[in-house]
């Protein structure tokens, strides 16, 4: 009940002037979680530190650029369980601040479609940013409102990272739907924003000289603190599709080529 009256209240409070609707996963999408691997995610469910480089200083960006976006971090975790951690998480990653709405009254398979569809209804934006990852279910709950909003005149923008992939014929990873763009990277995510004007081209050239750079200094299978490619992460379906911000920015064939070589990549 607590937890309803908490989100009324925040749906209330913004929905007058939120024209920007911002929802982001937590566990394998900014936070390290590796949540197909029991023991390894019993190892990261207390860890309020390790987290993926570069994605709070996107956040922060598009958050002072967006003067009128509402930002939730919205989880499939227990909220008894993680809301502690999480909360600490996003502190100690200078995560913008927003609102964060764990798993409840809710089943597992339906806490986040129930949560979104509230959100949507209260809040009506006009533009929606969804950013996930390809662990679980993100791929399929973000489209099924695309699809269910599709009338409606809003602006849809989804960003999967990719987490998981085949292997021996195995699907690990969920698969993306039409219109989702998957990442390994912010860089990827900050260059289709600012194709789409929900970034300015300042705020690009800001990721480029220092989250790029400091991505491709990074070691190729990180285990903790601020890590560009952790060493659960199996990337070999990702697709790359930027040539064209090579001969934008120097550091692009460095990025390109670190993907590639740590994907296991056609170039």
């Amino acid at each position: 009940m607590k937890h309803f009256i908490a989100l009324v209240l925040f749906i209330f409070s913004l929905s007058a002037h939120a024209q920007t609707l911002f929802v982001s996963d937590v566990d394998d999408t900014i936070k390290l979680a590796n949540v197909q691997d029991i023991s390894e995610a019993a190892r990261y469910a207390f860890d309020d530190k390790s987290r993926f480089i570069g994605m709070s200083e996107l956040y922060n960006l598009f958050a002072q650029e967006q003067s009128d976006v509402s930002i939730v971090y919205l989880s499939k975790a227990p909220e008894w369980f993680m809301k502690g951690t999480h909360k600490s998480f996003l502190v100690n990653g200078k995560f913008p601040a927003g609102t964060y709405i764990g798993r409840t009254n809710y089943d597992a398979d339906v806490h986040k479609l129930k949560n979104l569809r509230k959100l949507m209804n209260d809040i009506k934006p006009r533009k929606v940013v969804f950013i996930g990852d390809n662990g679980e279910q993100d791929p399929e709950v973000y489209n099924t409102i695309v699809k269910e909003y599709a009338n409606q005149g809003i602006e849809f923008h989804q960003f999967i990272r990719i987490v998981y992939s085949k292997s021996f014929f195995v699907e690990w990873g969920a698969k993306l739907f039409e219109d989702q763009i998957g990442f390994v990277t912010p860089i990827e995510i900050a260059l289709e924003m600012e194709k789409e004007h929900l970034l300015s081209t300042q705020a690009v050239q800001t990721m480029m000289s220092t989250v790029a750079v400091d991505i491709v200094k990074s070691k190729a299978y990180g285990s903790e603190g601020i890590v560009a490619f952790p060493y659960f992460v199996n990337c070999s379906d990702f697709v790359w599709k930027w040539d064209d911000s090579l001969s934008r920015f120097d550091i692009m064939t460095l990025l390109k080529a670190r993907i590639v070589d740590r994907c296991r990549i056609k170039p």
